[in-house]
């Protein structure tokens, strides 16, 4: 049956069959063998000197607006705020929404623990529940020192994130030769909010196995400013996301929810 096909396939057209299928067999071939571009590479000295500006460069922002997501599966719990990471202190609007509804309030954080305080209704003439850093940060300014309920850090998922978040800054860069023996990869390149950024995979855990994986996964600028980090926290089933973004000029963080606090901090009463 081969045979008789093949005689009632003109010859032209069955030479045009074979060079396609010759020009598949090598398309193939060659999407099997050329490297692929964004599949994750260590960094070079250029990137792990980026990497090793990044908490350098939020010390040296001072104060920047932070947004923190977690996604648990069954609902979303958000804050939005302001960090001082001269001071180490943030102020932020904290919404938990689930099937049981929604809740939300105040959060004042450092790092040594948080404090929690019901919103005021209005602050200034405004509703003190509008979303941005500016109208939490003025909401935290209005709450009396006393009407915070401070605590230490646990081992909640947003505990976690909150605390992360302060162990985003540092006072001088990072060794970027320490920091690339720890095994940071580079994974893509990506653009957020207009502006470009490089995102690795971070350093592996002290004490970890050589191919264990980063937790944390961070978008650095050109100049080395961080732009978004990302966390795996157990036991959420998505990491949990912080995106950072400049402050509006003259926006503080207020100094109220550590006016009472003996020990120095929401954690330390």
């Amino acid at each position: 049956m081969l045979s008789r096909l093949r005689r009632t396939v003109p010859f032209k057209l069955r030479v045009a069959l074979l060079v396609l299928a010759a020009l598949g067999a090598l398309s193939a071939a060659a999407a099997v063998a050329l490297p692929d571009e964004e599949a994750p590479r260590p960094v070079t000295l250029d990137e792990a000197q980026r990497l090793a500006m990044a908490r350098f460069s939020a010390y040296e922002s001072g104060t920047m607006r932070v947004d923190v997501v977690l996604d648990d599966g069954s609902g979303t719990t958000s804050v939005h705020g302001l960090a001082d990471f001269r001071t180490h202190h943030a102020v932020g609007r904290y919404a938990v929404t689930g099937s049981g509804g929604t809740s939300d309030g105040l959060l004042a954080w450092d790092s040594t623990g948080l404090a929690v305080a019901s919103a005021p209704a209005r602050v200034g003439g405004a509703s003190a529940r509008a979303d941005g850093a500016a109208a939490a940060a003025k909401a935290a300014a209005a709450v009396k020192p006393r009407a915070w309920s401070p605590r230490a850090y646990t081992e909640d998922s947003l505990d976690s994130a909150l605390r992360l978040v302060m162990g985003l800054a540092n006072d001088r860069p990072d060794n970027p030769q320490l920091l690339a023996q720890g095994g940071p990869r580079h994974l893509r390149e990506e653009t957020l909010d207009g502006t470009s950024y490089t995102v690795f995979a971070g350093p592996r855990p002290r004490g970890s196995a050589r191919d264990s994986r980063s937790p944390l996964t961070f978008w650095v600028d050109g100049q080395g400013r961080l732009g978004r980090v990302e966390a795996r926290i157990a036991p959420l089933p998505r990491p949990a996301r912080i995106d950072f973004a400049p402050a509006p000029a003259g926006l503080r963080v207020p100094g109220q929810p550590w006016a009472a606090a003996p020990g120095g901090g929401p954690g330390g009463r």
